[in-house]
């Protein structure tokens, strides 16, 4: 049995008329009714019945073409699981993540170690991950929050405490540590990528109270220059606080250490499992790991290391 008479017996069946078919498939009538008999023949059993000039399948014509529709689709499926497999392994990253420009903004150092790896970069949502890495779309999806699917191994790599930043000239700047509750008054600036608008609602409900969110930004530099033009307070990640100083080391940011139990900012990387590591991936992985390494760094330079169980530099 080849595969070409089953395409032949699909045609048949679909149209009801051999015929039309014979032209669809630019062959004889006379042949193709030749192979459908050899089909018949070879599996024992007939498949057709004729209704006034038209060819219909009878119950077990039925019961064979369900069988081989299936085979067909298992086939398609399976050629481009591969055609999309060697894509991917051909020094080629394809990787998808759901904290705005984490990637955009790392990958060109990871280009210069390695410009002889091709990337594909996009920006989904949790869920958008989860299913281009079960479509095998991407090879690796970072994330901020846990992807629990048993197809998918999620290995978390770092977590980062919250910490309020806000300007000298604010009240509380002072502080060192504060609660949520000490900033009912305050205007939040809200990293809608980092810590959502539902972390905030609930982290404020503990106090009874709603916060006063006056902006809500996607962009490190201008959640950066709001901060520094005495805009608000924000609740990023330590590392994010730490890379602002770092960056403008005259800035007139000051951190604060929150005294509530929220929930660390974490990071992940996921990928399907028994997926075997192309050597572009095992290069991808330890360039992100080495990246963390270095942000612990200016971490601990700015006195915070005891935050994340580092001893800090002496400063």
């Amino acid at each position: 049995m080849d595969f070409t008479v089953l395409k032949y017996f699909q045609a048949v069946a679909r149209n009801g008329n051999m015929t039309k078919t014979a032209r669809e498939l630019y062959i004889t009538q006379p042949n193709l009714s030749k192979r459908i008999a050899q089909l018949e023949e070879e599996i024992g059993v007939p498949l057709f019945e004729h209704r006034k000039g038209k060819i219909v399948l009878n119950d077990y014509g039925r019961m064979f073409l369900s069988s081989v529709d299936i085979a067909f689709a298992e086939l398609k499926a399976g050629m481009e699981n591969v055609q999309r497999t060697y894509t991917l392994n051909q020094n080629i990253l394809s990787l998808g993540s759901n904290i705005l420009h984490y990637l955009a903004i790392r990958l060109p150092r990871f280009s210069e170690a390695h410009p002889e790896i091709g990337i594909r970069q996009l920006d989904f949502t949790t869920l958008e991950l989860v299913q281009n890495l079960l479509d095998r779309n991407i090879n690796y999806a970072l994330s901020n929050e846990m992807i629990e699917d048993e197809r998918i191994d999620f290995q978390l790599i770092d977590s980062n405490p919250y910490v309020f930043v806000m300007h000298k000239n604010h009240p509380l700047a002072e502080c060192g540590k504060l609660s949520m509750g000490q900033l009912k008054e305050a205007t939040f600036i809200c990293d809608t990528f980092r810590f959502q608008l539902s972390q905030l609602y609930q982290a404020c409900r503990v106090y009874d109270f709603v916060p006063k969110v006056g902006y809500e930004v996607q962009s490190n530099e201008l959640m950066y220059n709001l901060l520094n033009d005495n805009r608000g307070v924000a609740i990023i990640p330590i590392v994010m606080a730490c890379e602002m100083l770092n960056l403008h080391p005259d800035s007139d940011i000051r951190i604060c250490t929150i005294t509530d139990d929220i929930a660390p900012a974490i990071i992940g990387i996921g990928r399907l499992k028994n997926q075997a590591d192309t050597q572009a991936g095992q290069y991808f992985i330890e360039f992100i790991k080495e990246g963390l390494v270095r942000e612990k760094e200016v971490i601990k330079k700015f006195g915070y290391g005891y935050l994340i169980g580092e001893t800090n530099e002496n400063i």
